[in-house]
């Protein structure tokens, strides 16, 4: 029996839509007068009371309209934002590719970021070391590996992202829409890695897409949101 590699209790996260007694509050007053609310009025739920649980292995696709707060949970699990509230109990490493560049260091060059991404992982020089050459050749920027990544198309972004996130030492890899970013033949090639990664490594996987040949081809779950809540 697999063993479960991720838990998520009672996830909620919320924002303050404008303190009443802030800058923006009081030009709201002045505009309207009936536009004064309680405080608790004004705070915005973006994820209510999410729970899940993903075994080794897994591929889980989070949908849902724009808004429904499949971007905010990925921030969570990737630890790039913290909950209001809940608990997540996660084992093993992750690696997340949530924006295209997300993660690089633009003055360094793409050899440096992938050593830099791999020491995050708490992976050693050597380890690293040993997948440069294919993580490059994956990404097809060999002639650009040595060249500051500021100065990469954000398909070149997208495709050293995606690269280094799929060949470094990680249990769990977390994905958000960047893949419509690549071109056809890229993104089909990313599809067909993902599956690699899940069905023959048992990489667990989360992707938001709104693809949906993407998801029937490669993941077997799926969480949908509406307005930060399951349905």
């Amino acid at each position: 029996m697999c063993e479960t590699i991720l838990k998520v209790v009672g996830i909620s996260k919320s924002y303050s839509m404008g303190n009443p007694g802030s800058i923006s509050g009081e030009l709201t007053r002045w505009l309207d007068s009936k536009a004064i609310k309680r405080y608790d009025e004004n705070i915005f739920w973006a994820l209510k009371d999410i729970h899940f649980e993903l075994k080794k292995g897994d591929c889980l696709a989070v949908t849902g309209e724009n808004g429904a707060g499949k971007s905010t949970l990925l921030k969570i699990l990737s630890k790039i934002t913290a909950p209001s509230s809940g608990i997540i109990y996660g084992k093993g490493k992750i690696t997340s590719m949530l924006e295209v560049g997300a993660g690089f260091h633009p003055e360094l060059s793409g050899i440096e970021n992938i050593y830099l991404n791999g020491a995050m992982l708490g992976m050693s020089k050597l380890d690293v070391k040993a997948k440069i050459d294919e993580i490059v050749a994956f990404a097809d920027i060999s002639e650009h590996a040595t060249m500051p990544v500021k100065r990469y198309s954000s398909g070149m972004y997208m495709r050293l992202a995606f690269s280094t996130a799929s060949h470094l030492q990680s249990e769990i890899m977390i994905m958000d829409e960047v893949l419509a970013v690549g071109d056809a033949m890229f993104q089909k090639k990313c599809l067909e890695k993902m599956k690699e990664l899940n069905h023959d490594f048992g990489k667990t996987i989360l992707l938001v897409s709104h693809d949906s040949v993407s998801i029937n081809s490669l993941c077997h779950k799926e969480l949908r949101l509406e307005k930060g809540v399951m349905v």
